[in-house]
């Protein structure tokens, strides 16, 4: 399954893909999005989607 890359050099921290998660698989973690609960992440790229630098790919 596929699962979101954060390029932490992009992240500003905004947030924005945290609050789109449906799954609430994203937090920050010093001030950088992190995807950490992958157990819980669907794939959905929800995040992808709402991040309005486009800091996140899918990856296997």
């Amino acid at each position: 399954m596929t699962k979101p890359k954060i390029d932490k050099d992009c992240c500003t921290g905004c947030g924005i893909c945290i609050d789109s998660c449906p799954t609430n698989s994203l937090e920050l973690v010093e001030d950088i999005s992190s995807l950490v609960r992958p157990d819980t992440c669907t794939g959905c790229a929800a995040c992808v989607d709402a991040c309005p630098l486009e800091c996140i790919k899918m990856e296997e």
